[in-house]
Formats: structure tokens, C-alpha cells, sequence
């Protein structure tokens, strides 16, 4: 198998951390003059990648230097690519060097994907996909050919390194999406380690460290054990946004984590958020996005409420309200009906689109679960259904939909698909009362869908100027007006998933700073609120 060895070594210019130096050795199959030799993301998703100038990549091979020259860019609905080539045979195996710097960042910088490299007070860390150009055509998802690959880390006195790989240097066989699709960070981050799990700040924290951390980790504990990974580990590594907006992203075995500096986030907020990614670590399906988003998000929701109830570290009342809170920002949003290729295609432009896989799928596993109860008098559940699809999948083959739906017809029948295909069109799923019987129950309410007043593009439009206000709305009638320039990048966090709480917009118009606060309501829908049972 061929070799890919990969050096990392964080840098600061006086107190600041400034980026990484990077090196990589390559044993590549014969290469052309001409042909693709390596690429990196200009953008992914809504992440610029580091914006390298090609003198700045140092190639060589066995008989030296290896001139470089940039080929035209790739696109894809993820993102756009730049390519290198080399102007003679690559000769060898392919050694690249370079310094990524890390990239400046306000508190007008949009939130996204937490993959671009950043600096905090206390270290830098980011996605390898953003900053590392690796060999080929750059690889969001698994595939490709395999390699040994090592990771080394040169670290100066006192400093400590992490990656999705675990703690300082790694080895491990896999695809460079492997390498690509991972963290790295480096510092003097606060840490909590508690078994295989650990958090990391790379910046101080608003709230306690110690209580999200206690929770996370068993949380982690109690996915190991259910989805049979009990010697797995977990980091999760925590950054500072600066202006409005909280979130993360899952990436194996680990999570990249952004807080709001502006913005409040409850504890219980962030214990959720923790369960969800935490969760993310097992049941996947391998097949394009925007057929699997429901199963991806619905399983990471309905674990990360389920397993810690089970464990006994999530109280039937706190279960009830994360249940009220999904199921209440589902029904308040105003997309539900779309179907899921309509959703998918709008989830870089509304925020709104990006929420509709979590709730849509987590009531139809639910529901599913039901069925397979009751076709079985108890004999087989969801849990038998995800288990054995993760088995399958660890023998190395893979499971799409296809390896979804033949599992649950073989219980439920034809019924099965026709349910299946039904949530995809964004229909209505219904519920039983039976639903967790016993602990809680499902209340019809009616609230408020959830209603900006104008269109969520409008943050990332050019110039960032309000858009589609309608007329009568919360926002108009609060005093927006059309054209009125918005100063933050992005809505705080419950502001895409909440009619029930109030928003502050801030704009300024005719050169004047103004703010506008209101609820974000809008027609009145039915929803549940769920209940503890006596």
C-alpha cells in the first residue's frame, strides 16, 4: 500500500497564532506533464479555502524541483477547485511544502461549516480540506485509493496537538478524503478528558466548561455502547464566533464547535447540540446528500434524545422539552412542505431549508419505530433496523436507501416505501399517541410559524440589503424597510428555529444605525407540546 505522510507545525508570530507549516510526502502512481498533480477547495460549500499564490507551493520529486502551473478551476454543487500540474513527469514520490495561514475572520465573517483554519487566544484549529491541497481531485466523501498515512506534529515546549485521528502524532489506513476531511488544531487549550472523549477550548467560554463537557461525555459514553464502538474516542474542539451565530459540524470521530461572543446560548442548548454531533459518529448511509439528510439528521436527533433518557442522564421532563422544541421548530417552519430535493438544493441560501432534514426525519423514524413495534408486537424496532445496517456497514460494504427500504419492507411490506416516499414529498408524517408511552405524551397546541418578514437571502446578497419584505409582516410593521442594509452576517442561532422568541435586526439606512426588534410569527399552525406522563 503506498505511503502518505503528513508533518504539521503550528506557528506564532509573537503572542498570535499565525497558521501551520506543512509538508506531505506522496507515493503516487506516474503522473504527466500536464495531467492533475493536486488541488484544494477556492470555496466549499460557503467556506473560502486558503488562498495560496502558486510560488508559494514547493513541489519537488526524486530528481528535484517540480515546477508548478494552476489549471482552470473544477465546480461542483459543493464548491469550486483549484488544480496544479506539474510542466514535467512527476519522478517519485511527490513532497509538497508550504505555510497555511490562518484565515481573518470579525464579527461580520458569515457562519458556516466550521472548516476554514483560525486562530483563538489559546491555539488554531481547522479542516484539512480547506488549507491542505492533496493529491487529485479534491474528495468530499468517502472513495479513492487507500494508504498508509502517518501524522506527525513538530510542536514547540508546552504545546499540545489534536486532530480527528486522536492526540499528537497518528497513524491509519484510508482514502485522503480521510486526511482532507478532518481537524487539526494545535495550542493551550483548556481541556477535560473523561475516557475516550475530550473537549478542547481554543478560546474562553461564556459558560461552564465543566457542566457541557460532563454531559457531552456521557452522552459519547452512551453512544459507544449502543452502537458497539466501545473503545471509540471523541474530541470535540471549541472556537469563538464574533458576531452573531452558534453552531458545528461533525466530522469523525470528532466535532468542531463555534459560540456566539454576542450571542447567549443556554447550557441545555449546547448539551443538545453536543448529543446531536456526538451522535453523528455512527449511523450514516452512503448515497448523495440530498437522498440521505434524513437519515444522517433524523437518526442524530432521535439517539441523542433516546439513548441519554435511556441512560438515565436525561430527565422525562428535559426529554419532553427537546422533543416540544424539535417538533415545535419543525412545524413553525415554514418550508416543511417542500420536498427533500427542493429542500436540499436551498440549504446554502436559506437557513430555514438547512433545518427541515432534523425534524422531518426524526418524525418519521419515530414513527417507523412505531410500526415495526407494532408489526412484530415488540419484537423488532428502529434500533434492530440502524444497528444491523452499521454491522453491514463495518464488514466494509456499503448501505444506501436501497439497503434502508429493503430492511423495513421486509417487516412492514410495500406500506413501507409508500411511507418512505411520502416523507420525501414533505408530506404531513402522523403520529400515534402511543409515541414513548409511558413517559411522555404528544399534546395538540397550536403556535406561531415562524416568519422573518423578508427573505433569508437577503444576509448573503450582495451588499446585504433587505429583500421580499412583506408587507403587513412583524418585520415591516416593527419599522424595516426594503433596501435597508443589514449589518450582521447571519440570524443568533434560535433565530432560524424559533417564532416564539424575539429578534433583533440590526440595519442602518440613509447612513443611519438602526435596530428593530419583534417576534418573527407569522400564521398560526398545529403542533404538539409533549408532555411528562403521570
Amino acid at each position: 500500500m503506498s505511503r502518505f505522510e503528513l508533518e504539521l507545525a503550528p506557528v506564532r508570530e509573537g503572542r498570535k497564532w499565525a497558521g501551520f507549516e506543512v509538508s506531505y510526502r506522496a507515493e503516487l502512481e506516474s503522473v504527466a506533464a500536464g495531467e492533475l498533480l493536486f488541488s484544494v477547495p477556492e470555496r466549499i460549500v460557503s467556506i473560502p479555502g486558503t488562498p495560496y499564490v502558486t510560488e508559494d507551493l514547493h513541489a519537488a520529486d526524486e530528481h528535484g524541483t517540480l515546477p508548478l502551473v494552476e489549471l482552470e478551476a473544477s465546480e461542483d454543487s459543493s464548491g469550486r477547485y483549484r488544480r496544479w500540474a506539474a510542466d514535467r513527469d512527476l519522478q517519485g514520490a511527490l513532497q509538497l511544502r508550504f505555510f497555511a495561514p490562518v484565515r481573518p475572520h470579525d464579527k461580520l465573517t458569515p457562519v458556516g461549516p466550521l472548516f476554514d483554519l483560525r486562530a483563538e487566544d489559546l491555539g488554531l484549529f481547522g479542516a484539512g480540506i480547506t488549507f491542505l491541497p492533496l493529491p487529485g481531485e479534491v474528495v468530499y466523501g468517502p472513495g479513492g485509493p487507500e494508504f498508509d498515512i502517518s501524522l506527525t506534529w513538530r510542536l514547540e515546549n508546552g504545546v499540545r496537538a489534536i486532530s480527528s485521528h486522536g492526540a499528537g502524532d497518528a497513524e491509519w489506513q484510508g482514502p485522503l478524503s480521510s486526511v482532507s476531511f478532518a481537524l487539526y488544531g494545535a495550542g493551550e487549550p483548556q481541556t477535560i478528558t473523561s475516557g475516550g472523549f475530550s473537549l478542547q477550548a481554543f478560546a474562553e467560554t461564556p459558560f461552564e466548561l465543566e457542566e457541557v463537557a460532563e454531559y457531552a461525555a456521557k452522552a459519547h459514553a452512551a453512544f459507544a455502547e449502543f452502537f458497539e464502538d466501545e473503545a471509540a474516542r471523541y474530541a470535540v474542539l471549541v472556537r469563538k464566533n464574533l458576531g452573531k451565530g452558534t453552531g458545528g459540524t461533525a466530522f469523525p470521530d470528532s466535532f468542531a464547535f463555534g459560540f456566539s461572543a454576542v450571542d447567549e446560548t443556554s447550557a441545555a442548548e449546547l448539551r443538545s447540540l453536543l448529543a446531536h454531533e456526538t451522535a453523528h459518529n455512527w449511523p450514516t448511509l452512503h448515497d448523495d446528500h440530498q437522498k440521505i439528510s434524513w437519515y444522517t439528521e433524523g437518526t442524530a436527533e432521535y439517539y441523542s434524545h433516546v439513548l441519554p433518557l435511556r441512560a438515565g442522564f436525561l430527565s422525562a421532563q428535559d426529554f419532553a422539552a427537546q422533543l416540544t422544541d424539535r417538533f415545535q421548530g419543525y412545524d413553525s417552519n415554514a418550508l416543511r412542505t417542500l420536498d427533500s430535493n427542493a429542500a436540499s438544493a436551498s440549504y446554502w441560501s436559506d437557513p430555514r431549508a438547512q433545518r427541515i432534514p432534523y425534524g422531518r426525519g426524526l418524525r418519521y423514524l419515530i414513527a417507523t419505530d412505531l410500526q415495526l413495534r407494532a408489526a412484530t408486537d415488540g419484537v423488532t424496532s428502529l434500533d434492530d433496523i440502524v444497528l444491523d445496517i452499521l454491522r453491514t456497514q463495518r464488514t466494509g460494504e456499503l448501505v444506501g436507501v436501497d439497503g434502508w427500504l429493503s430492511r423495513v419492507t421486509a417487516v412492514l411490506g410495500s406500506a413501507a416505501e409508500e411511507h418512505f416516499r411520502s416523507m420525501h414529498a414533505g408530506d404531513l408524517i402522523e403520529l400515534s399517541d402511543t409515541a414513548f408511552e409511558g413517559i411522555v405524551r404528544p399534546v395538540p397546541v397550536i403556535i406561531d410559524e415562524y416568519e422573518l418578514g423578508f427573505d433569508p437571502a437577503s444576509y448573503r446578497s450582495e451588499g446585504r440589503r433587505i429583500a421580499g419584505l412583506r408587507d403587513g409582516s412583524r418585520a415591516a410593521l416593527a419599522g424595516l424597510r426594503e433596501g435597508d442594509e443589514l449589518v450582521d452576517h447571519a440570524l443568533p442561532y434560535h433565530a432560524v428555529r424559533r417564532s416564539d422568541r424575539e429578534i433583533a435586526i440590526a440595519v442602518i439606512r440613509d447612513g443611519e444605525p438602526l435596530s428593530f426588534t419583534y417576534l418573527p410569527a407569522g400564521e398560526s399552525v398545529q403542533s404538539v407540546r409533549w408532555e411528562v406522563q403521570s
